[in-house]
């Protein structure tokens, strides 16, 4: 690389990992939906359990390190909350990425039957994909402003 910063290699490669992100995120969330019938329609399902925690993860993580675009937005241009929309959806993104880490990693670590905690942690990670989904509406207007 000449003379390319750390901050002009992830203003490239953070769009990249939110969109690998978010289609990992509804690959899970897909899978997700069908232990769902299966918890509470009482459908009998083929569930790849651990297909669907090694996705959710990889998602809630790429989601999380989605946060060095404050240090992008720092470094570049002085300044994190220059995106508007685009930086302030990212402290709920993160927050619920957290939760729903947390919480997952509490249903695969601790199995046992359980009907409260995985319609939380299921439903949070719908808002948390709805939300990424804006994320990424507001994302292009901000490639198409600084790219």
């Amino acid at each position: 690389m000449r003379g390319e910063t750390m901050s002009d290699v992830l203003l490239w490669l953070h769009p990249l990992m939110q969109v690998c992100a978010a289609v990992l995120g509804v690959w899970a969330m897909w899978q997700g939906l069908k232990r769902a019938a299966m918890l509470y329609g009482k459908k009998k399902v083929l569930f790849p359990w651990k297909q669907h925690v090694r996705l959710g993860t990889l998602a809630l993580v790429l989601w999380i390190l989605g946060g060095l675009g404050f240090y992008v937005t720092l470094d570049l241009f002085g300044s994190t909350h220059i995106t508007g929309l685009h930086a302030e959806l990212a402290w709920p993104i993160i927050g619920l990425a957290f939760f729903g880490l947390l919480t997952g990693y509490i249903l695969n670590r601790y199995k046992k039957k359980r009907t409260v905690l995985p319609l939380v942690h299921g439903v949070l990670n719908v808002v948390l994909l709805i939300l990424v989904a804006i994320e990424c509406y507001t994302g292009i207007g901000v490639w198409e402003n600084f790219s």
